[in-house]
């Protein structure tokens, strides 16, 4: 019997043809079992139909593909990036005022949270390298790296793996998996799951520890539920994510961040080292309506103290109305960092 040969249909045709022909005087099982094979050299019958339609489009495209190239209906989106806080320079430098919870639609239960934080914390030797969460960690400053875990069997996407400068290796499963049940351990990272619409990446991520949204306070319960969306344009990739958090939330949260592809970057190594700062044996923290610094930052920017604690009303154009009729006070010059 002649192989099939699988260098093109050409070929193939060839190879069954000479079969047939030493095969004329056998019989009907015979002819049965060149059709069969007749039918097998066709790309049409041989390959997965989203194989073929995939080398059709890129036969269509100019591209040349063809068994050695096979275009996809999703995004690639590995490589090294690097932040750029366009957007919202307020999450970076000095970060965001003491107080100032604009625009976000925080609850009475997130506000009051909120207003119990002391930066101090982070001279607490427990909490001195633990990483950003997600989704703070999009907008942490430096650079990003995602890669792709390949089956190396079947060379399927089984997920994507993000890592930050100040985070652990975070897994994005792209293999239909379930997320765990309720009782799971949640971690800095939560469980995070993926599927492409279109071009977008969609990110669901649950199992997320109790962790701050943003540097001056605001946090995310242990009940939350991120959803995210990455949509590459070209060397540009736009992170949107919509926080969920029915505990310390009144309705979804909702930010965005760029990135930019930088090939000329490594993410570099994050040496973070625990050390005794002699501050205190507590964990700095403000009791309920004893933070003396909530109303620094309406002081000085003549803002309504009402209009800064958050909430979802705050959120909306028609807010402004009210505001007209908040009293403000006397508005107090920032002190001077030098």
């Amino acid at each position: 019997m002649v192989p099939l040969l699988s260098v093109g249909p050409t070929v193939q045709f060839s190879a069954v043809h000479r079969f047939a022909a030493s095969s004329q005087l056998a019989g009907p099982p015979t002819l049965l079992l060149v059709l069969l094979l007749v039918l097998t050299a066709v790309p049409g019958f041989s390959r997965p139909p989203q194989q073929g339609a995939a080398i059709e489009r890129g036969l269509q495209a100019g591209t040349g593909a063809g068994v050695e190239q096979v275009l996809t209906q999703s995004t690639d989106f590995s490589g090294e990036w690097v932040v750029r806080n366009w957007q919202n320079r307020t999450e970076r430098s000095a970060g965001p005022a003491l107080g100032d919870y604009t625009g976000i639609p925080l609850n009475e239960a997130g506000r009051l949270r909120a207003e119990t934080f002391d930066a101090g914390e982070w001279s607490v030797r427990d909490l001195q390298c633990r990483p950003h969460p997600t989704p703070y960690q999009w907008r942490a400053q430096g650079a990003m790296r995602i890669t792709k875990e390949i089956d190396p069997v079947s060379r399927e996407l089984v997920a994507y793996h993000t890592q930050y400068v100040r985070s652990l290796d975070r897994a994005i499963y792209m293999d239909g998996r379930p997320h765990p049940p309720d009782y799971a351990p949640h971690t800095w990272e939560g469980f995070s799951t993926g599927r492409f619409e279109g071009n977008d990446l969609v990110i669901t991520t649950t199992h997320l520890k109790e962790s701050y949204i943003r540097r001056n306070g605001p946090t995310m319960s242990d009940n939350v539920k991120v959803t995210e969306w990455l949509s590459r344009h070209g060397d540009y990739l736009t992170i949107t994510t919509y926080i969920d958090d029915p505990s310390y939330l009144e309705e979804p949260w909702i930010q965005s961040v760029t990135y930019q592809w930088e090939p000329h970057t490594e993410l570099e190594y994050f040496p973070c080292t625990i050390v005794n700062e002699n501050i205190s044996d507590n964990i700095p923290h403000f009791l309920p309506g004893k933070n003396p610094y909530l109303k620094e930052f309406s002081e000085q920017e003549g803002l309504p103290y009402e209009a800064t604690r958050g909430g979802a009303e705050t959120l909306y154009p028609e807010y402004r109305a009210k505001m007209k009729n908040m009293k403000i006070a006397p508005i107090k010059p920032a002190p001077r960092a030098f």
